[in-house]
Formats: structure tokens, C-alpha cells, sequence
């Protein structure tokens, strides 16, 4: 799942009751995509620039996740595996070289194990015992992880005995660990010949057809395991995840329950209980789910996997303090399971206890070092907290470590990110170079080049930026969204119309591209076709916040466009649609006092503007609200009161002339009224 960033700033845009474009910039795609939108016509606000920081890392990272009791390291619903390949036969001979062999092999004497063995292979002993010596020296092999001798010395041990099941399983074993399954299978296969109903090589039959994706097949021989041996736990639970695999989630929760009640406190149904803590987890069934994990936790509470999912568990449900309780037991107790750490590092990180997450990254990297997706991570955990120089530092270790590498690349586009967010545009500029460098036909890159080039003040540099990322990438609307938006920035507003019709004739649906096109419009005095577009937008969504702000542009207009009563009632109509989106929205009900104001009910108008100073906390509109209060008081000829009002809006915004001249008025009007007196 990919991560975006974006940040809001605010340009003037002066009218007498519509106000600022808002401008956002957002990555996308793996890299730091950003926009500049002229967008948004209300009153005159001034909206402070706002950071919302979640920069692009070398991976694609998820939410925290569940881990699966099986411990499987690729995320999967794996079986339980229970081989006791050391189960040899036991023979009624008292070969004192086989008995010592069997004793230093079970102590761990390993090579007195195997001295003590070949002795009894190089004696006249019986072919019986010189079978289980070299099944022995076979299965040390095994152990070792050097599996083509261990099936020489099984091939060695089946000369002398070829009707030894256990020769057949061990050889199946090693051929299973070499991923032969094929040859794993016609072992098996032939134990079974010898001895059919020995469950155990009915389970490795099952689970070397279970490995290969054979899910039916693997399910017959755990119901024939089951036949011989109802209560057999390792059989149950195998089902249990073979009907998963299956997709038979409610025949796999039977078997799942099933084994609690025969294993009862062994390890199987310790794996039971976390498996159904995770199903019933995933059904939000958190009742349930906690229930079956808190028992997984009795039977072994020293288990990482477990708290964590608990964990987990709480912070789906927003119990965020009884989420970091678990977390903190999971790191203790898995400080050294890189996967562990790496999850507990995203849940830290997803409950904004970023020094926590850093800490759990921190210690991922000292088991290694050079992990590039840690430094990624936590570089990007260092933005989030406005460290800046932090994050350019760990990215830059990605540069060292890997360089002229695709994890380099993106890299330096981050750091380019941050130069660029820290107004150092040039030096920004030489790091999108660096990426372009390691790969000359990056889109992204040239689209964010462009960006840098007009923070520089070089917008001949953007456009043929934005033109190249457009040339390699013609699928993308952005970079032709940028050029758009720099003419329309710039003034050149038939330049810009023109570039977001054609952007709309490719992709009709971009709301934020009618947005923009129906403030061009506006701009031209193209009231209807600016209607218009703003209706399209909430065609495509009527509920997000472009949505919300075309209804508040549309009661603007509309009262604009419609004079008398008829367009003020369509005014209101739309700021109060606006409002049911947003109750309590600082800009809708500055929209909706204005329309007040031009109705001539001061009163409602001034309640309404007071309304607005709750919502707000930005000071520029908190400046303009009191103006407009003061033109409140102005009109109904209370000038102390006005005089009041735009005094606290000179306080709000210093250096808004039109306020002191208001405040300068009103003060006369007041002088007069005082000189009658």
C-alpha cells in the first residue's frame, strides 16, 4: 500500500466576498507527486499553510498487521509439522556398538555417535542393525542440512533392509527438505506399502501433498489419519488450515476448536487458539477474538506473536492504552525477531508514538546495519515528527549503502523532497539530478523537478520539466495539471482554460480539474459556465471536500449571478448543503453570513460571523470576520460597536489596509455621532 503526503498554503485571490486558491501538492505512484490547484472561491480567507507528513519510503508499507500462528515467514496459513525422525526400530540384538552409537547420538556425542555406527556397518553384525546404524548416520546428516548424504547413507541402509518404513520416511523427509516432493512422495508412498495405517507417515503423505499446493489430495490422508486416530491433534489442526486453503473458514473453526479439546494444553492447541484469536479478529468479532488469543497467552505467555496480535486487537478497537501494554510485552519478549520488531515498529508508529517506533526500527538495524528498508522507515518516522534533518540523514545512508541502486533513487528523491520542503531548491534540484542519474526516464521525477524550478523562480524550467514527465508518462493528467495550474497562477487565464479543457476532454472525470476550470471561468466572468462546472464536480463525488467546497462556491455565485430573493434562496440552499457535509465549517458559515449581510438581517448575519470565530483559530479569517462584523455594526449605525470590531481585526492582521481604512471610517462616523451628542 502506498503512502501519500500533501501540504495546503493559501494564495490571495482578491473579490469582495470570494476569497483564496488553495494550493496542494501529494505523492503518489512510490514517489512525491505535488500539485499546486488554484482552487477554492469563498470569502477571503487567509489558510495557513498546513503539513500533513507522510513522505514516500523505498517500500511499500502496510498498516500493522496480524501475524499468523503458524509462524510462517511468508504471511501464510501453514500446517503443524510433526516428523520425530529419530523414531528408528528397535531391534531385540545387544549390539554393544549400536546401543553405544544410539546413547552418544541422544547425549549429542555426535562423532563418538558416528565412530560407534560405522562399527557396526564394518562388522559382520546382521543386515537388520547395519541398516538402522547407517539410517542413523543418515538422519545426522539430516540434522546437519546435508541432505544428499543423508540419502546416501538411507540408499546405503535400504541395500540391507528393504522393507524398513523407517528407512522410506527419513528418505522422504530429506527429500522433502531438498523440495524434491516428487521423490519425497514415492518414499512416503512406499512406507505406507509396508505399514498402511501408521499415522504419522499418513500426516508426512498429507504434508508433502499440502506443500505442493495439492489441497484435496492432502485432505483425504488427514481424514484417513483421522479415521485411525480421531483425537490426533497434528491431523485435526492440518485439516483445520486445508480447509482454510480450501476457503472453508466454517469447517476449518470446528477442527480448530476440535483440537483445544484433545491437546488441551499442548503446543497444537496453543497454535488453535491463536489461529481462531486471528479469524475472529479478522470477522471483528473482538469479543470472540480476545477470548481465544488471552487463552493462547495462558498456555504460553511468554509468546511475542500473541501479545501482539492482542495488541492489535485493542488498537482496532481504539483501546490505544491497553494496545501499548501488549506492544511493550511483545517487544520484550521478541527483541531479537526482526519481523517482531518491524510490526511493533508500525503499530508504535499507527498509535504516533514515533520515539517508541523508532526505538523498535533502531533495534532492527542493529541486527543489521545495513538494512535499507529500516533506514527508509525510519526516515520517514523523522519526518513525520518535523525532523527533517534527521530524515535526510538516514536517506542519505541509503546512498551510501546501495548507490546507483532503484533504492537510492527514490531516496534521493525524498531528499530532494526535504531540500525542497526546507526552501533549499537548488540543492533539491542536484538531488532529483542524482535520481535522474540512476534512472534518466523518471517521470516523477522530472514532475517533481518542476515543482523546484518554480519555487526558483525559473518557469521556463517547470514547463519543459513537466513536458518531459508528460512525454514519459502520457497515462498521467499531473504534469499537465501542473502547467494548467502555473498559467492560471500567473494570470494567463485563457492559456489555463484551454490546458484543463483538454485535460478533461482525455479525463473527464478528475474532479479537481473542474474545480480548477470553473475558478478560471469565474475569474473570466463566465458565471454560468463556472456553475456549471462546479455541478460537475459533485456529480462525481457529493461527499468529499472538493464537494463541499463547490457547494459553498455555488451559493456564492449564485447569489452573485441571481439578484433579488430568487438567488439568495439558491445561496442558502447550497451553504446549507456545504454544511450538512461539515457542520460547523468556518468557511461555510462565513459564506452563509454574507448572505445574511445582502439580505440586510444584521443580526442573523453578525450571530453567524460569531459562529465562525468558534470554529477558526487561523487569524487571517479571524481578522476578516471581524470586519465584517464591523460592517454589521456599521450599517445599523452602531459605530462604537464597529469601531470595536475592526479594531480587533487590525490586531488579527496587521497589515490588511482595507481594515484600517474600514476601522479609519467608522471612527469618523463615530466622531460625528459623539459631536451631535
Amino acid at each position: 500500500m502506498v503512502k501519500s503526503r500533501f501540504t495546503l498554503a493559501s494564495d490571495e485571490f482578491e473579490e469582495d466576498d470570494l476569497g483564496k486558491i488553495k494550493k496542494s501538492r501529494f505523492l503518489l505512484d512510490g514517489t512525491r507527486k505535488k500539485k499546486y490547484l488554484p482552487i477554492l472561491i469563498v470569502s477571503s480567507i487567509a489558510v495557513a499553510a498546513i503539513l500533513v507528513v507522510v513522505l514516500i519510503t523505498t517500500f511499500i508499507y502496510k498498516k500493522p498487521e496480524l501475524f499468523k500462528p503458524s509462524r510462517s515467514k511468508t504471511g501464510e496459513d501453514t500446517i503443524y509439522s510433526d516428523d520425530l525422525r529419530k523414531a528408528v526400530p528397535e531391534t531385540g540384538t545387544q549390539n554393544i556398538h549400536l546401543t553405544r552409537g544410539k546413547e552418544s547420538y541422544f547425549k549429542g556425542y555426535i562423532n563418538d555417535a558416528i565412530t560407534e555406527f560405522n562399527e557396526v556397518v564394518e562388522s559382520d553384525a546382521p543386515d537388520e542393525e547395519k541398516a538402522i546404524a547407517l539410517t542413523y548416520i543418515g538422519i545426522i546428516h539430516d540434522d546437519r542440512g546435508e541432505y544428499n548424504k543423508a540419502l546416501e547413507y538411507y540408499s546405503r541402509a535400504l541395500r540391507y533392509d528393504k522393507r524398513n518404513p523407517v528407512i522410506y520416511r527419513n528418505m522422504s523427509l530429506a527429500y522433502r527438505h531438498k523440495r524434491e516432493y516428487q521423490k519425497a512422495d514415492e518414499s512416503i508412498s512406499k512406507a505406507l506399502s509396508i505399514d498402511p495405517k501408521n499415522v504419522k507417515n499418513i500426516l508426512l503423505s498429507g504434508n508433502i501433498l499440502f506443500e505442493q499446493e495439492r489441497y484435496k489430495e492432502a485432505k483425504s490422508q488427514y481424514e484417513e489419519a483421522l479415521k485411525i486416530s480421531p483425537d490426533n491433534s497434528s491431523a485435526l489442526y492440518n485439516m483445520a488450515i486445508t480447509h482454510l486453503r480450501l476457503g472453508d473458514e466454517v469447517s476449518a473453526i470446528e477442527y480448530l476448536k476440535r483440537v483445544s479439546t484433545v491437546d488441551k494444553l499442548g503446543k497444537i492447541a496453543h497454535l488453535s487458539y491463536s489461529k481462531l484469536g486471528i479469524i475472529f479478529t479478522r470477522h471483528r468479532d473482538y469479543e470472540l477474538a480476545e477470548k481465544y488469543l488471552k487463552l493462547a497467552i495462558s498456555l504460553n505467555p511468554n509468546d511475542a506473536i500473541d501479545r501482539y496480535n492482542l495488541g492489535l486487537l485493542y488498537l482496532k478497537q481504539n483501546k490505544n492504552r491497553e494496545a501499548l501494554e501488549e506492544f511493550l510485552k511483545a517487544e520484550e519478549l521478541g527483541k531479537e525477531d526482526g519481523k517482531i520488531l518491524e510490526n511493533l515498529g508500525e503499530a508504535y508508529s499507527s498509535l504516533k508514538e514515533y520515539d517508541k517506533s523508532l526505538e523498535a526500527f533502531k533495534k532492527m538495524l542493529d541486527i543489521n546495519k545495513r538494512n535499507v528498508k529500516v533506514l527508509s522507515r525510519i526516515a520517514e518516522i523523522y519526518y513525520d515528527k518535523g525532523d527533517l534533518e534527521k530524515a535526510y540523514e538516514f536517506y542519505e545512508r541509503i546512498t551510501f549503502i546501495e548507490p546507483a541502486t532503484e533504492n537510492a533513487r527514490i531516496a534521493y528523491l525524498n531528499m530532494g523532497n526535504i531540500l525542497d520542503d526546507a526552501q533549499r531548491s537548488d540543492e533539491a534540484i542536484a538531488a532529483y539530478k542524482r535520481a535522474l542519474a540512476i534512472s534518466p526516464k523518471d517521470d516523477a521525477v522530472y514532475y517533481n523537478l518542476g515543482i523546484a524550478y518554480k519555487h526558483m523562480g525559473k518557469p521556463e524550467l517547470a514547463l519543459e520539466s513537466w513536458r518531459k514527465a508528460h512525454d514519459l508518462n502520457q497515462d498521467s493528467p499531473r504534469p499537465l495539471l501542473a502547467i494548467a495550474d502555473y498559467y492560471y497562477e500567473s494570470k494567463h487565464y485563457d492559456f489555463a482554460m484551454d490546458e484543463y479543457q483538454k485535460i478533461l476532454r482525455r479525463w473527464p472525470d478528475i474532479q479537481e480539474g473542474h474545480f480548477n476550470l470553473a475558478t478560471v471561468y469565474y475569474k473570466k466572468n463566465l458565471l454560468d459556465y463556472s456553475i456549471e462546472e462546479y455541478k460537475r464536480v459533485i456529480e462525481i463525488n457529493g461527499s468529499n471536500e472538493l464537494a463541499r467546497k463547490s457547494y459553498i462556491n455555488l451559493g456564492v455565485l449564485f447569489s452573485k449571478r441571481e439578484k433579488g430573493e430568487e438567488g439568495l434562496e439558491k445561496g442558502f440552499e447550497h451553504i446549507q448543503k456545504a454544511l450538512l457535509l461539515k457542520p460547523g465549517d468556518a468557511e461555510a458559515l462565513l459564506a452563509l453570513g454574507t448572505l445574511y449581510f445582502k439580505r440586510r438581517m444584521y443580526d442573523r448575519a453578525t450571530d453567524t460571523y460569531y459562529q465562525v470565530l468558534k470554529a477558526t483559530a487561523d487569524s487571517k479569517l479571524i481578522a476578516e470576520t471581524y470586519s465584517k462584523i464591523g460592517s454589521c455594526y456599521y450599517e445599523q449605525k452602531m459605530y462604537r460597536k464597529a469601531v470595536q470590531a475592526f479594531a480587533r481585526a487590525v490586531e488579527e492582521d496587521p497589515t490588511n489596509e482595507e481594515i484600517r481604512m474600514n476601522r479609519k471610517v467608522a471612527m469618523q462616523a463615530y466622531e460625528e455621532e459623539l459631536g451631535k451628542d
